[in-house]
């Protein structure tokens, strides 16, 4: 599920710029040694983070023992970059999910062979070319072919 996410860019908001600024400023004596030093600055400098970065984010913070008064917990943005990326990532997780839920649910069913058999011509229109196919008109096809098998049952 996670693995379509990845690669994904999040342009971090105004608010949350201005705070890892905030941030750098509250420790004047950190250098690059300083954990959360490095990642403040980058992502201020991007001004965006990738899906994996705010994973990272969210495990240093789950996995910090420290206090919120220290150096790395202020560096790396504090309460407000912990909830942040927290709620991005459970925002991002659940509309990946949904959007596969949607996909699954109005997918097409698959053309019945038995239904296509005796059609002639129009028998070649259940396979069409994988250059031309797509989501929207399989349920296209799919739906006509239906409308047409119930036509000719009525006829017959």
């Amino acid at each position: 599920m996670n693995k379509d996410l990845y690669g994904e860019v999040i342009y971090l908001p105004k608010e949350l710029m201005d705070h890892l600024t905030v941030c750098f400023q509250t420790v004047p004596n950190s250098d690059s040694n300083t954990e959360g030093y490095l990642r403040n600055q980058e992502l201020r400098n991007n001004g965006y983070a990738t899906y994996q970065q705010l994973g990272r984010i969210k495990n240093w913070f789950d996995n910090f023992n420290g206090k919120r008064e220290d150096a790395p917990y202020i560096l790396n943005g504090s309460d407000y970059m912990r909830n942040w990326t927290n709620q991005t990532l459970d925002s991002m997780r659940s509309s990946d999910g949904l959007t596969k839920q949607i996909r699954k649910d109005n997918s097409p069913e698959p053309i019945d062979k038995n239904l296509t058999k005796n059609m002639g011509w129009l028998a070649d229109f259940s396979n069409p070319s994988d250059e031309h196919s797509d989501f929207v008109s399989d349920i296209t096809l799919s739906e006509d072919l239906k409308r047409i098998n119930n036509l000719i049952k009525k006829i017959i």
